[in-house]
């Protein structure tokens, strides 16, 4: 039964490690479908006459100066347009970068203060998380090394080492999910109350702009998941089967001890 636990942890660490980076590397090259946020840029439907036509015209000079969507990721943002190759930011903390159109303008609108915390929350969070992954799966495959060669139970320090180091990383990987959640609520509000601001709401008539969440969340979420498991898995291990395990390793030397 311990081997079995052993296994599925060591798996679930894996899973979790693979889906973490997945998700750091969102916008990579490879990766671009694997983001935040998307925003999505259409033309909203005509209804034919005079003034349709103008507004339609409108639109359309509109339209061939914006992209089709922006895609934003834990390092990078993205626009595209369908019939065009994506142009992408560089990575950077903070997302202070240097480009141009479209991406260059909504960076110069980001104050002061959320550049810092951005690059405080990626350089604090998001790249720790991978970090405790990486070391929690490290640690596991030590740990079961070495008590398969030493055939006993494990003393309480490593107990209680493995298990803080599971707890850490899997608190980071949900301040990760989390973040993520809070940035997607933030930028889909704001992106409401500019279209409410503009034009006295009437920027649909001009363009329809829809926010939509995008796979880095729900990988972050399955990653924590999986975390959460291997916690629950590894306090089962070294609480109980580690325990009864010690307790036939005595009760087998007392009867060695008896017969000599």
């Amino acid at each position: 039964m311990s081997r079995v636990i052993h296994i599925i942890v060591t798996v679930l660490i894996l899973a979790s490690l693979i889906l973490q980076i997945l998700a750091l590397l969102g916008n990579f090259n490879g990766l671009r479908s694997v983001y935040i946020a998307r925003l999505e840029l259409t033309n909203p439907p005509s209804s034919g006459g005079f003034f349709d036509d103008l507004l339609d015209k409108a639109t359309n000079t509109i339209s061939d100066r914006l992209p089709d969507y922006f895609t934003l990721a834990l390092f990078i943002a993205c626009e595209g347009k369908s019939t065009n190759e994506t142009v992408c930011t560089p990575p950077a903390f903070g997302y202070h970068y240097n480009t141009t159109g479209i991406l260059q303008t909504v960076q110069n609108q980001i104050p002061d203060w959320v550049h810092r915390a951005l690059t405080g929350i990626q350089g604090g969070v998001f790249i720790p998380s991978v970090i405790f992954c990486f070391i929690l799966l490290c640690y596991n495959l030590y740990h079961q090394v070495s008590g398969h060669r030493a055939k006993h139970s494990f003393g309480w320090c490593r107990k209680i080492m493995i298990f803080l180091v599971s707890a850490i990383a899997f608190l980071f990987c949900l301040a990760t999910f989390v973040i993520q959640i809070v940035v997607y609520n933030m930028l889909k509000s704001g992106i409401n109350k500019v279209k409410s601001s503009l034009f006295g709401g009437l920027i649909d008539d001009v363009v329809i702009i829809d926010t939509k969440s995008g796979p880095s969340i729900w990988m972050s979420l399955a990653a924590f998941i999986c975390l959460f498991f291997v916690t629950v898995l590894l306090c089962v291990s070294v609480c109980c089967i580690g325990g009864g395990r010690s307790r036939r390793t005595r009760e087998d030397n007392s009867y060695e001890m008896d017969r000599v």
